[in-house]
């Protein structure tokens, strides 16, 4: 990329997720269509627009099939060791938290984990691996995977609310090694399934641990 194009990306970046806080919506239907807005749409018009891109931009693609398998292999094991260290000796699961109607009926459990958590999953995986990093990927090499992680932290930072960051820590904790896995398979595919098994795993001890 040129200075230029680094310079107007940033500048997209900053502007989508400041209006992004600003028109949070009041309710998760609202929270979806603005995501997808800001999340989906905005990166695909400024990716084809601006930036002159193409769609394969995203990762949305099989990509190298044995870096993604292999790194999200490798990635679970340790998100899955950081959860158990900061379970045990930090009390994760007394500050996390999860809807209740999951908790009651095991068919609301499933459609709230593939009707809510992953379409923010792949979201998230959109803009952040799919665009963020991959968009900064030629320039900056490995480090547009810290750039999309810090962009990430700010961005669940700024909302300043303890649930919310219990609630997200799993997605922040998994941020990094989702860049990774996206980095080495040049796909958000593998990245957004470790993701989506994480939370899943989590959600299921969260519902044991206070039934």
């Amino acid at each position: 990329m040129k200075n230029k194009e680094i310079i107007t990306t940033v500048f997209f970046i900053v502007a989508s997720l400041f209006l992004y806080t600003i028109f949070n919506g009041d309710n998760i239907f609202q929270k979806t269509v603005i995501s997808l807005v800001f999340f989906v749409a905005l990166p695909i018009l400024f990716n084809k627009f601006i930036l002159k891109g193409t769609i394969d931009l995203f990762g949305l693609k099989i990509g190298d099939w044995r870096q993604g398998l292999l790194w999200s292999f490798y990635s679970l094991i340790a998100v899955g060791f950081i959860f158990f260290v900061i379970s045990k000796y930090l009390g994760f699961f007394n500050h996390y938290a999860a809807p209740f109607f999951i908790v009651i009926d095991f068919g609301r459990f499933l459609l709230y984990e593939f009707a809510v958590v992953a379409v923010l999953i792949a979201v998230y995986e959109f803009y952040f691996r799919g665009f963020v990093m991959f968009v900064f990927e030629s320039s900056f090499k490995y480090w547009a995977i810290l750039i999309q992680t810090l962009i990430f932290v700010i961005l669940v930072l700024s909302a300043r609310d303890s649930v919310v960051f219990y609630m997200f820590l799993p997605y922040l904790i998994f941020t990094p090694f989702a860049g990774f896995i996206a980095y080495k398979s040049k796909s958000i595919l593998y990245s957004g399934i470790s993701q989506f098994l994480i939370v899943v795993f989590l959600d299921t001890i969260f519902i044991k641990m206070i039934k």
